[in-house]
């Protein structure tokens, strides 16, 4: 694994819990606001998640990813994500784009299967030479599973594997990756 990689490591079970907590949090505050059973599900979805915490070697980073999607059938999302990571510690800083669509497969109504493709690139900086040492263009295919929670304001959390996953040119230190975050039903 090369040596940038533990920057996007994603074994990290402080946090994996930390993440995890947020959301049953965030679940459990919703839940106690009543929603109208009038409510009637719109076909379009907008949201995202928004992270921010630490690295190793005294590092943090901060990432950004919005998508839009939209339901083609009741079962079916097509969407569209969109991405940006910065990560700063003692040694390195990096920047990442990415972009790419997405396809969530209602099982039920709150399990689903996700097919997400994602271009990535950037930029990793060394610090010790100041001196740009990589750019980095990779592609991702992630399949998975996740869980939604009902109602207009969602919360959605799942597991996915990057099947396109070279572990010796990867900068992902490994295959696999969480995803979470918040959808609205327009």
């Amino acid at each position: 694994m090369p040596y940038e990689n533990y920057i996007f490591a994603q074994n990290s079970i402080m946090k994996t819990f930390f993440t995890i907590i947020l959301m049953v949090i965030a679940v459990n505050m919703y839940s106690q606001v009543g929603v109208s059973s009038g409510f009637t599900e719109g076909k379009w979805r907008t949201g995202g998640g928004v992270n921010l915490g630490f690295a190793g070697n005294n590092g943090w980073f901060f990432s950004i990813n919005p998508f839009v999607g939209y339901m083609v059938h009741p079962r079916v999302e097509l969407g569209v994500t969109a991405g940006y990571m910065f990560s700063n510690s003692n040694w390195m800083r990096t920047n990442m784009f990415s972009v790419g669509p997405y396809t969530n497969l209602f099982v039920t109504r709150n399990i689903f299967a996700r097919g997400h493709y994602e271009h990535l690139s950037g930029s990793i900086t060394y610090k010790q030479t100041d001196t740009q040492a990589r750019d980095f263009s990779e592609n991702a295919l992630w399949l998975g599973a996740g869980y939604q929670s009902t109602g207009r304001v969602r919360m959605q959390i799942g597991m996915q594997y990057n099947v396109l996953h070279d572990g010796q040119n990867s900068i992902f230190g490994s295959p696999w990756r969480q995803f979470g975050g918040v959808a609205l039903s327009l």
